[in-house]
């Protein structure tokens, strides 16, 4: 009976090198982090772009409002997978809303800087018309029979 004990306590100490520790493969959970970070700094160089551009046009200000509101629904769904909420093998929703955010940045910054040309002025000088009129009589016009080579 000791012999058998001691064997099930030495077992429990050793590790097994083939055992699978973690729900999601270290891999994936670094990709998740550096997508989150990515998306946090592009979301807060995009809101920093818009208080910049901000006193050319007034609309720059929603763009924040939407990119915060963005950053918020981005935080709660990392809240949830964090807690548990939202099962591990959920990663790829967060990658999605990720990169969502991430295009949302991007097209917001290219609206921001987008520049519109000013349509053409045309300075032509415009011709006098002479207003040559010929009053033609019936008489004289011809019938296409004769009019020809």
């Amino acid at each position: 009976m000791a012999n058998t004990a001691e064997s099930g306590a030495s077992s429990a100490t050793t590790t097994d090198q083939y055992a699978i520790y973690f729900e999601l493969s270290p891999r994936l959970t670094w990709l998740v982090r550096i997508v989150n970070i990515c998306t946090f700094f592009m979301v807060m160089i995009s809101v920093i772009l818009c208080f910049v551009q901000g006193h050319k046009n007034s609309s720059y200000y929603l763009i924040v409002c939407n990119l915060a509101i963005s950053g918020f629904v981005c935080i709660v769904v990392n809240w949830w997978y964090k807690t548990g909420d939202l099962g591990s093998e959920k990663f790829w929703f967060i990658l999605l809303i990720c990169g969502v955010i991430l295009w949302q940045c991007i097209s917001s910054d290219i609206f921001i800087f987008k520049t519109e040309l000013p349509a053409p002025t045309i300075t032509t000088t415009p011709t006098p018309h002479t207003r040559n009129t010929t009053v033609f009589s019936w008489a004289t016009m011809k019938s296409p029979i004769t009019v020809g080579p």
